[in-house]
Parts: C-alpha cells; structure tokens; sequence
C-alpha cells in the first residue's frame, strides 16, 4: 500500500511538474511574442522623419521632437509602471498593450497635425511603458539565476528583431504606396493581439510569484542599501548610450537621404535594418558571454570597442562607413542586456522597478538627446557635424564602466 502511495504521489508530482513547465513555457511565449509585435513600430519613426520633414515643413528639431516624445512619456511612465508592479503584484496586459503601440504609430500617417501627430505618438509610448517592465520582471523571476543573461537576451532579441524589420517594410511600403500605406502595418499588431487574447497569455500566475520568505526579504533590504549607487552608476551609462544609439538611428535616415543625397527610401531603411540586426546579434552575444566571463568585464568591452567604431561612422566613405555602422550597432548592443542584467541584479527587490529605468528612462534620455541634436544641427547648418558631437557620450560610457562596484565574479 505505501508502495503504491509512493508510485502515485511521484506520479502526481511529475505531472504537476510538466504542468508547470508548461504553464512557464506558456507565459514566456506571451512576453516573448508579445515584444515582437510592441517593438515592430517604434522604429517607424525615423523611417517618416525625412517625409515629415519635406510635407509637413519641420526643422530637425521638431522632427527630432516626435522621438523625444516618445521616448520621454515612455521613460516617465515606465519606472513608476515597475515600481507600482513591484508593490502590488499588477501586470499589464499583453493584448491591450500590443494593441495600444500599434495604432498609435500607425495611425500618425494620417494626420498633417503636428500636435495630435504628438498625441498619437506619445499614446503609443504608453503601450510600450506599460508592457516592458511587467513583461521584463517575468522573465527575470522566471529565469534560473545562472543564465538569467541568456534569457534577458532571448526576451530582448525577439523585440530587437522586429525592430530591425520595421523600418524596412515601412520602407518598402512608402517606397510602392507612398506614406499612408504604413498604416497596413497595424494589421499584425490587431491580429498579433488577439491571438494572445485568445490564448490567455497572461503575465501573472501568484503561484509563480509568491512574496519571498522574511529572511530572503531581509538580505534583499539590505543588500538594495549597499547597491542604489553602483545601479545609479549603471542607468547613468545606458543613458549617454542610448543618446548616441537613439540619435544615430533617429537621424541616419535623414542624413542618408537629404545631406549626403543619392539614397531612397528603400535603400535607407535597408541600412537601418541590416544595422539593427548587428545590434541584435550583438545582444545575443553580450548576454551569453556576460553569463560566462562576468557582467562588468563584458560591459567595459563592449563601450570601449564602441568609441572608435563610431568615430569611423563619420570620417570615412563608402565600405568603411558602412562598417562602422553595422559595428558599432554590434559592440551598442553587446553590452545593452548586460546593463540590463546588472541593474536587475543589484535591486533584486525592485526587478520590475530596475527594468523600467534601464528600458524607459535609459531611452528616454536617448529621446531628448534626439531634439538636442536636431537643435544643433539647425545651429550648425550641419546634420552629419551636430551628430558627430554624440561620441562625447560614446567616450564617457566606458570610462564610467570601470568606476561600477560589482558582486566579484559576476
């Protein structure tokens, strides 16, 4: 009889066991496709900056501006969209978000308003703040704490490749039906969404995401006391990142296309494509190897292969140019999951909290720094001179990465 009990409690675990795996599988699968679908058409933007710039007559600081208004409600929102989830337990849902980021970029061909054109855009910013950080504490708690770098990057590649897709099939389709045929992108978001709908891919189990035991409460605290400054340091360094990242793929269309001249529509956004899959490929890279040689090592290695990669950008033609591009793009990213790994490690209470800062606020400065340099190229009279001054953030990130005091070994 206590054989038979045996055999059928172990049965009874295993099948519990598979449910379980299968309910995880679930549940990342959402994250997962739901980042594909949200992250295919922020990239839109720049792909319609020089058109917008022709029909709608703005100088390159109020186009730089639609960016930068994306970008700051986006930053704004999300950390306190992580804060509030990490107090409460609330988790955004898939489809509403998906749903909310795709009409909102696709609906801004319509209008030759520049304001409700900002509306547009920064409602969509309120799809994207509310999915990242939910969608980012998942994988973490769902993550086994040794490859939790390789996770982060699976989760981050998937929204990085539709975001190198984007502006090609905007390209293509601005190229064969002019502007207002962007809008014909909302349809995988509507149908993306409901198919997750329908699934009932959620974000939150409780059974997944129990309240921690009193004594790893209290290491938590007391671990968040010793670390704010090192994670401060951390956000610092993604943000002047992410201005010269979200400045050059802002502006490279536009550059490409109006100063340098020769380029249409198609080819430009092929650029950008090619460009954004190095950078996927390079977080691939940078969460694997970040798991393996240590965070911090891999962090200092890819800003510091960055700085001179960029400069190429700008002092030299042709094959040389485009190798810059694509490279830099590669070493951006290496480090970008890493930085996102690290922020999440040294706040391990605030895991919803440290993702908003590093996906929103990080790009959020990316976003302003975007107008600041549409300001100066109007300055200067000189797009290609005004963004080259962004290697001044590219040479202090790996400077600052030495100062970060890490976990040793990690």
């Amino acid at each position: 009889m206590s054989a038979e009990y045996n055999v059928s409690k172990e049965l009874q675990c295993a099948q519990e066991g598979i449910i379980i795996t299968a309910t995880v599988s679930k549940k990342l699968t959402g994250a997962i496709t739901g980042h594909f679908l949200i992250d295919l058409y922020t990239p839109i933007l720049p792909i319609i900056l020089p058109l917008l710039i022709d029909t709608m007559g703005l100088s390159y600081f109020l186009a730089g501006l639609i960016v930068t208004a994306f970008n700051v409600v986006s930053s704004i929102t999300q950390p306190f969209v992580g804060l509030y989830s990490d107090k409460t337990g609330w988790r955004a849902s898939v489809p509403l978000c998906v749903s909310i980021g795709s009409l909102g970029i696709c609906l801004t061909v319509f209008t030759n308003n520049y304001l409700l054109l900002l509306v547009l855009v920064m409602g969509a910013a309120i799809g994207h703040a509310l999915f990242h950080p939910s969608a980012m504490d998942l994988v973490y708690r769902l993550s086994p704490p040794t490859k939790r770098g390789m996770y982060n990057s699976i989760f981050t590649t998937s929204g990085s490749i539709s975001y190198s897709i984007g502006p090609f099939i905007a390209g293509v389709l601005i190229e064969f039906a002019g502007l207002p045929s962007v809008v014909w992108m909302v349809i995988p978001g509507i149908i993306g969404a409901a198919w997750i709908y329908r699934n009932d891919l959620r974000y939150l189990d409780e059974k997944f995401f129990e309240k921690p035991a009193k004594k790893v409460r209290s290491q938590s605290v007391e671990r968040k006391k010793f670390w704010w400054v090192p994670a401060g340091l951390v956000v610092t360094i993604c943000s002047l990142r992410a201005w010269a990242y979200v400045g050059l793929i802002t502006y490279l269309p536009a550059l490409l296309t109006i100063e340098y001249q020769g380029f249409d529509t198609v080819t430009t956004s092929l650029i950008v494509t090619v460009m954004l899959f190095f950078g996927v490929g390079g977080q691939i890279a940078g969460g694997y190897f970040s798991d393996l040689f240590g965070r911090k090592l891999m962090l200092v290695l890819g800003l510091l292969c960055a700085v001179p990669l960029f400069a190429l950008i700008f002092l030299a033609d042709g094959w040389l140019m485009y190798f810059g591009i694509m490279m830099y793009s590669f070493f951006a990213c290496f480090c970008y999951v890493t930085s996102v790994t690290m922020t999440q490690e040294l706040l391990p209470g605030n895991v919803a909290f440290a993702s908003g800062l590093i996906l929103g606020l990080c790009m959020g400065v990316g976003g302003v720094g975007a107008a600041v340099i549409g300001w100066a190229a109007d300055v200067m009279g000189s797009l290609s001179d005004a963004m080259f001054l962004l290697i001044i953030p590219t040479i202090l990130c790996p400077i600052l990465a030495l100062f970060v005091r890490y976990p040793p070994g990690k």
